[in-house]
């Protein structure tokens, strides 16, 4: 099916090159510049590419793959140095190659003046009736968080919805000490080292202590095997719900709490880029009801 004529009418894939006019990966003489219409669009968009040369290779790949998450993971979009939500909704594996649904998406995108971001979602805690957050939570340094604010990926917002819910089935209150995390900020009173991939890095976590009654589940309780039995009920209810509790993990992290995004897939690795620029670059994080 033919495209707009600023990709042209291939599928534009890893090899092809401009200079070779290789397009589609056979080659098209009298063709056009299709691949440096690609790598500008794609920067257009605020999608990282290093050089615009013209040449398809594993950055301009990896480019347009960072560009299919971004159509499929969220609906969020900047536009005038807002947020807007996009209703379109797409379908797209992150195949690294230009297929008439992603040339689509990009036309369309350059049209409507969208650009990239993550997923990042506020959550007010004065909304949730069974947590808190503690007297050391950090409030994120951003234009957009207001103390009380509880920052995690708009996917992951279940993680506390649930929370909450089943600290309340077992009249137990949490009280967070953690969610999102800034990537290179030191963890104040973290109980082991801060995992290189963590969950927190991409907002699919976070930090609580269960609150029993007159009783603190903390990291100490737990070690010292006097966890109360409305803090076991707690976990378990959480651990069916399918999120993961860090009291299993080989080196344990009783208060921590996840839902697990493999740390080693693309999936992880441009949720951890665009939600970390969200902070570095004060990009708006709008503000969600659970409810």
């Amino acid at each position: 099916m033919a495209r707009s004529s600023c990709f042209g009418p291939f599928e534009l894939k890893s090899g092809d090159s401009d200079k070779k006019q290789i397009f589609g990966g056979h080659r098209r003489p009298n063709a056009a510049s299709y691949v440096t219409a690609l790598q500008e669009a794609l920067r257009a968009v605020d999608i990282p590419l290093a050089i615009v040369d013209g040449q398809f290779g594993p950055g301009t790949e990896q480019a347009l793959k960072m560009f299919q998450w971004c159509l499929t993971a969220h609906p969020y979009r900047r536009f005038n140095q807002s947020l807007v939500t996009d209703t379109c909704k797409v379908t797209q594996a992150l195949s690294g190659r230009l297929d008439t649904q992603t040339a689509s998406e990009l036309n369309r995108w350059i049209a409507q003046g969208y650009v990239s971001t993550g997923d990042l979602i506020r959550l007010d805690s004065k909304q949730l009736d069974h947590v808190e957050v503690g007297v050391g939570f950090r409030v994120l340094s951003h234009v957009s968080v207001c103390e009380g604010d509880v920052v995690l990926s708009a996917a992951a917002a279940d993680l506390l919805s649930t929370a909450n819910k089943k600290a309340g089935e077992r009249c137990v209150k949490l009280v967070l000490n953690q969610a999102f995390r800034v990537n290179g900020v030191p963890v104040s009173g973290a109980v082991v080292t801060p995992a290189t991939r963590s969950q927190h890095l991409i907002g699919h976590a976070i930090d609580c202590n269960i609150v029993d009654g007159s009783n603190w589940n903390n990291s100490r309780t737990f070690a010292a095997g006097r966890q109360t039995e409305g803090a076991t009920n707690f976990i378990d209810d959480m651990k069916n719900a399918g999120y993961r509790w860090g009291g299993n993990f080989s080196n344990p992290d009783t208060p921590h709490f996840d839902k697990r995004l493999n740390p080693y897939g693309d999936a992880y690795e441009f949720k951890f880029f665009f939600n970390q620029r969200i902070i570095a670059n004060n990009h708006p994080i709008p503000l969600k009801n659970l409810n």
